[in-house]
């Protein structure tokens, strides 16, 4: 019986019944004198492993299918950088979501230095870009040419992506998929995701014509109007919808030219001292007002006017208030009054075509996060510092407004959430924040982070601001590090 399988068998049956087997002399091994018959056996299956893995040979395939790899033109990164990036993949002194974020940074400051990932950490890299889409956005050109031979190697799946040269393979695919390559197609070149549509629009069933439709969302235009006032006269509701849901976005549409014209006549505006609109509801729709989406009367029961009159602001061009008005959309505004179900209607469509002098007038009076995503990202910014000052809304509220700005923020925004971090509810508001707080602040507001961490009275507040010191902390570590 071999040494190994004496030590199976002696772990099995227990040493009582069968003692630990001594060392083979050719491994030249001399355990320890006067080792209980226990800690012998523990100690010879710690030898056994090392020796198995040892002495355990690698498979190889064929080597003539794996290409030789290639020699890396760039220069490898720094000692400094390397050893802060090999602690990141295996001790890394933050948080899981933080050392992350390190990590895509020491990518993204090795390519801009024209450095690479030292082959040695090339394997782990990609380990980790294999389970977080995020890394693996940034893993270009820092692994260098010899990673990208390693990728290939580890055999990445390819990606289907559509283009006009594969509009048979399009149609073949599951209607979910098709319309997802769709939206994809449409990113890249519009035009031609809108000419696959209409290639193939006849053969389409009428979910499919409705959701592959609805991919025209995407870098909506102009040039889609042709194909959406086709819709308007398919024989499916569903594809109906679809098409007049994407004309309300286009208000220089001759679709919009029509909605206007409806609208027009219902708009009065009243009063001496105390003006408002006095607004009329549309009258039963015609033919082509049922083309355009204007809901006819039902079968049974009231028509509900007021949804037609919706349908007719959602469809028209904003202007038409404007021009009711007489002046701008704040003067339109003023002159709504009590009008809620009508300003709802305007606003929702203001944000749908993110028209900016709507929703600049919007936010005067409204508090509305719609409103603020509609905005540039640095007017975006100075909207909620203002809204801050203003007290009208609580901090908490802006969250999500927040979490979709670019980061780094500015350091005046920084330091305003920063004082409101450590007002009275800023607990609350450092716990909602903690995923972004570390990633949004820039570098300038790390030392005043360090200061509140010294006065910071209980644990929401001190761990946020702990994990913003501690990533500036290593980010400026790693960009010492590139120098």
């Amino acid at each position: 019986m071999s040494w190994l399988a004496e030590l199976r068998t002696t772990a099995v049956v227990g040493t009582a019944r069968h003692p630990a087997p001594a060392p083979p002399p050719e491994l030249e091994v001399h355990p320890p004198a006067g080792l209980a018959a226990e800690d012998s056996l523990l100690d010879q299956a710690a030898l056994a492993d090392a020796v198995t893995r040892a002495s355990r040979r690698a498979q190889r395939g064929d080597a003539g299918d794996v290409p030789a790899a290639p020699p890396d033109d760039l220069q490898p990164a720094p000692a400094a950088a390397a050893r802060l990036l090999e602690l990141l993949l295996t001790q890394p002194p933050v948080s899981r979501d933080l050392s992350l974020r390190l990590v895509m940074d020491w990518l993204d400051l090795a390519a801009k230095a024209d450095r690479r990932v030292p082959h040695g950490l090339l394997p782990p890299v990609l380990a980790l870009a294999d389970t977080n889409h995020g890394v693996a956005e940034h893993l270009h050109p820092a692994i260098g040419v010899r990673g990208t031979w390693l990728q290939g190697l580890l055999g990445e799946p390819a990606r289907r992506e559509p283009s006009t040269g594969s509009r048979i393979g399009w149609a073949e695919l599951p209607s979910s998929e098709a319309t997802a390559s769709l939206e994809k197609l449409r990113r890249i070149d519009p035009p031609a995701a809108r000419h696959l549509l209409i290639e193939h629009w006849d053969s389409l069933g009428a979910r499919e014509r409705a959701a592959h439709l609805g991919a025209l969302a995407t870098n909506l235009g102009p040039d889609d109007e042709d194909l959406l006032e086709l819709a308007l006269d398919d024989k499916a509701k569903g594809v109906r919808e679809a098409a007049a849901g994407l004309l309300d976005r286009l208000p220089h549409s001759a679709r919009a030219g029509r909605m206007a014209a409806r609208l027009r006549p219902l708009l009065r505006v009243r009063g001496l001292l105390r003006k408002q609109f006095e607004i009329s509801l549309p009258a039963e729709p015609d033919a082509v007002a049922i083309r355009d989406g204007i809901a006819p009367s039902p079968r049974s029961g009231e028509p509900d006017v007021l949804q037609r009159l919706e349908t007719i602001i959602r469809g028209a061009p904003l202007e038409v208030w404007n021009e009711a008005a007489d002046g701008s959309p704040a003067s339109a505004l003023a002159l709504l009054g009590g009008e809620k179900r009508v300003t709802e209607t305007i606003l929702t469509t203001a944000v749908l075509r993110a028209d900016l002098d709507w929703v600049r007038a919007f936010l005067e009076i409204r508090a509305d996060l719609r409103l603020l995503r509609c905005l540039p990202a640095g007017e975006r910014e100075l909207a909620i510092r203002r809204l801050l000052r203003k007290g009208t809304v609580q901090p908490v509220a802006l969250v999500p407004a927040l979490r979709d700005l670019p980061t780094p923020w500015s350091l005046p925004l920084a330091q305003d959430i920063l004082e409101e971090l450590m007002g009275k509810n800023g607990s609350a508001l450092a716990m909602m924040l903690a995923p972004v707080l570390s990633l949004a602040l820039p570098a300038e507001a790390a030392e005043r982070c360090r200061r509140l961490l010294e006065r910071a009275d209980d644990d929401a507040r001190r761990r946020v601001l702990r994990d913003v010191v501690q990533y500036q902390s290593f980010r400026q570590s790693i960009t010492e590090a590139f120098l």
